[in-house]
């Protein structure tokens, strides 16, 4: 695990306890929490350690809202399997709800732990807790398997991510069990009564599709789903803070929320379908220039 930024620590208190064996780090603004609360699960196709950009993520998360966050350090694969991660985090949203009311929670993570953030918003449905107030996704891996398509046809184009090799480390996650099964690829899950879904996703990332279609299943489930799209952006680019892109991305945060909620307007999702068809067919036509 990457160091806490002495950055960080300047404009956070920080503390540190055990839950499960596992480090578990809360981060409350310097100048005084509003009173959001935000659970972070970092990405890494869940075989990596939190890096540095994912502090860079928290560090905006906090700014931006004003909320303290927490972040559960969880166990890894090949050595650790999905179910011990659950038990890890159903134990730290469980203690949240003892102090913080479940309509202040977000609960948010990139990559695979975009995954596990809509994993756990399903676990806690399926177990009659209180649901979080809304769900912050930056590039979700949201199918173990990238059985769709249009992941190959995005892989040339993507700068981080290959295809067989995040295929390999969803079934080391999985440790024999079906991938496809809700907890591991929730894309496949029943995505009734969630809460709002907020997708942040850049158009060169082999994820792309499987974004799009998450949001297309939680609407047409009854559910609020967003994409917002980034032109050109790279898998989890938000982790590059001084970009301007990942600036407008921690802008919508910040109005998100800051604002009144309202509906996500449903014509939509036809606008998000022709723009993936869109920038597949223009990166394609791209790569046979060269």
């Amino acid at each position: 695990m990457a160091a806490l930024p002495g950055s960080l620590r300047a404009t956070a208190e920080v503390t540190e306890r055990r839950v499960n064996g596992q480090p578990v780090f809360t981060l409350t603004p310097r100048t005084g929490a509003s009173d959001w609360h935000i659970v972070y699960t970092h990405g890494g196709a869940y075989i990596h350690a939190l890096l540095p950009a994912h502090w860079a993520i928290v560090a905006e998360l906090m700014r931006v809202t004003g909320a303290s966050v927490t972040v559960p350090i969880y166990p890894l694969a090949p050595e650790h399997r999905y179910r011990a991660t659950y038990a890890l985090l159903e134990q730290v949203y469980r203690d949240l709800l003892e102090r913080v009311p479940a309509g202040r929670i977000l609960l948010a993570g990139d990559s695979a732990g975009g995954g596990l953030a809509l994993g756990q918003a399903l676990r806690w449905r399926d177990l009659g807790l209180p649901l979080p107030r809304r769900l912050l996704l930056f590039a979700p891996w949201v199918d173990l398997t990238l059985a769709n398509p249009a992941a190959r046809a995005l892989e040339p184009f993507d700068v981080m991510l290959g295809v067989d090799g995040a295929v390999q480390a969803g079934a080391w996650w999985a440790g024999g069990e079906d991938p496809r099964q809700p907890l591991l690829s929730p894309l496949y899950a029943d995505l009734r009564g969630l809460p709002p879904l907020e997708v942040f996703q850049g158009t060169a990332d082999l994820l792309l599709p499987d974004s799009t279609e998450l949001v297309r299943r939680v609407q047409a489930a009854g559910s609020e789903a967003r994409l917002h799209l980034t032109d050109g952006g790279f898998h989890v680019f938000m982790g590059a803070t001084f970009l301007p892109e990942a600036r407008e991305v921690f802008r919508k945060v910040a109005a998100l929320t800051a604002t009144p909620e309202r509906a996500a307007p449903r014509g939509w999702l036809t606008e998000a379908r022709s723009a993936l068809t869109q920038v597949i067919g223009h990166l394609a036509a791209r790569r046979g220039e060269y």
